[in-house]
């Protein structure tokens, strides 16, 4: 959960810089961004900022997250796991999930 947690907040950084670079270039950003997740547990601890047992040992820079939740410029939604276009670069998949996979990231042969 730890993992998947600070992968969630290093993506909310990511994303915060690119919403004040657009800004900053004039394009107003009314939506939120959505990021998703596949750890129920991470998710969960981005909305909800008590603490955790879990999460005591996390450091303090990765819990930027939970304000930019609070304050509406991120939603972390659950991505389950047949969605995950990346695991065809991460696991070994059946034929038919590796078409689709490499299919929705544009690496179809010609």
């Amino acid at each position: 959960m730890e993992a998947e947690y600070i992968a969630l907040s290093e993506a909310a950084r990511e994303a915060h810089w690119l919403r004040s670079l657009f800004f900053k270039l004039g394009f107003m950003q009314v939506l939120p961004t959505m990021i998703q997740g596949d750890n129920e547990g991470s998710i969960a601890m981005t909305k909800n900022p008590q603490f955790h047992k879990r999460s005591k040992h996390i450091g303090l820079q990765y819990h930027l997250i939970r304000q930019q939740v609070q304050e509406g410029e991120i939603i972390i939604e659950n991505c389950r796991t047949h969605k995950q276009t990346a695991d065809v670069l991460t696991k070994p998949l059946p034929h038919a999930k590796h078409k689709q996979h490499t299919a929705e990231m544009g690496l179809v042969s010609a």
